[in-house]
This record gives C-alpha cells, sequence and structure tokens, in this order.
C-alpha cells in the first residue's frame, strides 16, 4: 500500500517518518510502531497479571514447632498467648499449643519420654477414638459434641494430638519434619 503525506500529498517511501517535501510527521508511522508491539506487550501484561494473581491467590502457609515436630499450617493463623510445658517425674514431657484464625482453632500438642521411650502407637490406641489414617499417619479420629475433631497419631517415640474446631482444618495441616 502506497503512502502519501496528508498535508502536501507528496508519495513517501515505506519507511519514512517525515515528509520530505514538508517535513510534515508521518502519522500512519506511529500505528505501524504500536501494531508491531501491541501483541509482545499484550503477552507481558498476560504474565504479569498470572505471576500476582498466583502470589495472592496461592494460600501461604508457616511452619510452626511444638516440642521438636515440625508442622505447616495456615499463614492467617495467629498463635495464641498460651504454650503448656508439663513434665511429669522428669521422664514424660508434654508440650503443646494452639493457633486460630477469624473462624477455627487448631491446637498441637507432642508427648515424649525421653531416654527409655514409649510405645506411640499403643498410647494413641489407648487414648480411645476410630482408627483412620490422616496427615499421613495411622491414628485414632475423635469427634467432640459436634464442635471439635482430633486425631492422635503416633510418631517414633512421641504421642501427637492435632486438636481443631472445624474439622475442614485437617486438610490444613501437615507434618512437615520430625527432627527426632
Amino acid at each position: 500500500m502506497e503512502r502519501y503525506c496528508r498535508k502536501c500529498g507528496t508519495k513517501l517511501k515505506k519507511e519514512a517518518l517525515y515528509c520530505p517535501n514538508c517535513g510534515e510527521k508521518d502519522m500512519a508511522s506511529n500505528k505501524s510502531f504500536s501494531n508491531r508491539y501491541k501483541i509482545p506487550l499484550i503477552i507481558a501484561a498476560i504474565i504479569v497479571i498470572v505471576l500476582i494473581s498466583f502470589f495472592v491467590l496461592t494460600p501461604q502457609t508457616q511452619i510452626v514447632k511444638v516440642d521438636d515436630v515440625e508442622f505447616e499450617i495456615p499463614a492467617d493463623y495467629v498463635n495464641e498467648p498460651s504454650r503448656t510445658n508439663v513434665s511429669y517425674d522428669g521422664n514424660v514431657k508434654s508440650s503443646a499449643m494452639g493457633w486460630s484464625n477469624d473462624k477455627t482453632y487448631i491446637e498441637i500438642g507432642v508427648t515424649r519420654s525421653p531416654g527409655s521411650g514409649i510405645n506411640s502407637q499403643e498410647v494413641a490406641a489407648n487414648v480411645g477414638g476410630s482408627p483412620t489414617k490422616m496427615l499421613g499417619y495411622s491414628g485414632y479420629y475423635q469427634k467432640y459434641d459436634d464442635e471439635s475433631y482430633s486425631f492422635v497419631f503416633g510418631l517414633k517415640d512421641r504421642v501427637c494430638m492435632v486438636y481443631v474446631s472445624d474439622y475442614d482444618a485437617f486438610n490444613d495441616i501437615k507434618v512437615v519434619s520430625e527432627d527426632l
């Protein structure tokens, strides 16, 4: 397609930005520049939107440590001010911590017996409940008055108890490491 200066009508070369006769700026050259970079700009904008969405929509988590066992829970849970550390006769040690967000409470407890060890599976079974597998472990599930739930499981020489006020919170908890 041939181009002509809009001011004086002189025929323009394909790559001309200005009219060689009168010096008028060729407005069509600006359109070709924007057309040339329109697709890469749209692709770049889509990539930026996808990256922002990924960071905003991806659930963020935090690592919490009870005794020497690490758990992963959602980042919106805030540590409750109370922390329980109990020692019985210097042999059995128990530690528990709680977290909450706007609607759910989570409490995690770990009991261990340094030195002589304990049969954690036997202790978990004695706590009672329905045998089940949760959090990647076999243990015992209990439901309390339709308002709260617990899962007790053995982890080497430790007994772990996860208590939640909403059953769906179990899906948000993961055992991360067992520094045993």
